[in-house]
C-alpha cells in the first residue's frame, strides 16, 4: 500500500484486490459535515464491500461496467450511468460483476443532517439514475483533491452531496407516484378536506416529496388535482340532484357556499346556478 500526503488529504492506492484512490477530509467544526472520503475504484472482479451498520452515508456512481448492491433482502444490479445511496445505520453490501467489473466514483459522507435530509426528500437506500449525476461526482473528486482548508470549498462539497440527494428524489418520483397510485388515493378526499399529513404517511413519503413527485408526474399539485375532482362531482350533483349549493359545498368539504360558487366559476366559467339551469334544459 502506498500513501502520500497532498494538501491535507491522504491518497491511498491498493494494488490487490483492487486499485483505488481515495481523498479524505476531516472538516473543521464551522462546516456542515464532519468528514468526507471521496474516491475512484478501478475495475476488479474480486471487489466486494461488507460493512455492518455503516456510520456514514455512501454515495456511489457507476461510471463503467456493473455490480450488485444488497437492498431489501436481495441483490440488485447497478449498471453504468446508475448511482446508488446507502444510508448510515444500515448494513452496506456491494460487489463488482466478475464479467464486467465496475469503475466507480464515490463518497463516504458523515454529517449530522444527512439522515433527516434523506427522509425529508423521501430518499432511501437504493439505485437511481440521472444524466446529471456523473458531473456532480466528478466535481466532488475535483473539489476534494484541490481542497485548501477553506470553508468555501467545504460548503461546495456539502452542496454537491445535497444535489445528489435531490437528484435521487427526482429520479424516483415517477416510479413512486405509480407505485402508490396517488390519484386513486386523492379520490378518497373528494368528500373531505385534504390532509397531506395523512396521505404522506400512508405512502411513506414526506409532504414535500409527495407534492414534488405528483407535480413532476402529472403537471399539477395534489391540491389542484383534488379541486378538479370536487368540481366534477359538483357538476354531477347539480345536474342529477336537487341539493342546494350550500349542501353541495358541505358534501365536498368546501368551506362555504360563496367560496364554492367562486371556485366553480373559476373552473368552469359559469356560476353553479347557471350550470344547473343549462344541464336541466
Amino acid at each position: 500500500m502506498k500513501k502520500a500526503e497532498s494538501k491535507g488529504f491522504m491518497e491511498t492506492k491498493v494494488a490487490y484486490p483492487l486499485v483505488e484512490k481515495a481523498y479524505a477530509l476531516v472538516a473543521p467544526s464551522s462546516v456542515p459535515f464532519s468528514s468526507a472520503v471521496v474516491g475512484i475504484t478501478l475495475p476488479s472482479p474480486s471487489y466486494m464491500i461488507t460493512r455492518g451498520r455503516g456510520e456514514m452515508s455512501v454515495f456511489e456512481y457507476v461510471a463503467e461496467g456493473e455490480g450488485m448492491i444488497y437492498l431489501d433482502g436481495e441483490w440488485k444490479k447497478a449498471s453504468a450511468g446508475d448511482f446508488y445511496i446507502l444510508a448510515e445505520g444500515e448494513d452496506h453490501k456491494y460487489r463488482a460483476s466478475r464479467e464486467r467489473p465496475w469503475k466507480k466514483l464515490w463518497v463516504n459522507y458523515r454529517a449530522s443532517y444527512t439522515a433527516s435530509m434523506l427522509s425529508s426528500y423521501g430518499v432511501k437506500s437504493g439505485i437511481y439514475r440521472s444524466p446529471e449525476a456523473r458531473g456532480l461526482f466528478e466535481e466532488l473528486i475535483s473539489l476534494t483533491r484541490s481542497h485548501d482548508g477553506s470553508e468555501l470549498i467545504s460548503f461546495e462539497i456539502a452542496d454537491r452531496i445535497n444535489a445528489i440527494i435531490r437528484l435521487a428524489a427526482i429520479s424516483s418520483c415517477e416510479l413512486r407516484a405509480e407505485e402508490n397510485d396517488l390519484k386513486r388515493r386523492l379520490g378518497g378526499f373528494v368528500h373531505k378536506k385534504l390532509d397531506l399529513d395523512i396521505l404522506s404517511s400512508e405512502v411513506h413519503m414526506s409532504k414535500s416529496n409527495l407534492i414534488r413527485c405528483f407535480k413532476k408526474q402529472y403537471g399539477i399539485t395534489p391540491y389542484e388535482y383534488l379541486l378538479g375532482l370536487k368540481i366534477e362531482t359538483a357538476k354531477a350533483l347539480l345536474c342529477n340532484t336537487e341539493l342546494s349549493q350550500g349542501r353541495i359545498a358541505e358534501k365536498l368539504a368546501i368551506s362555504d357556499e360563496h367560496y364554492f360558487s367562486t371556485l366553480f366559476k373559476q373552473r368552469t366559467g359559469m356560476r353553479p346556478s347557471e350550470y344547473r339551469r343549462l344541464c336541466k334544459e
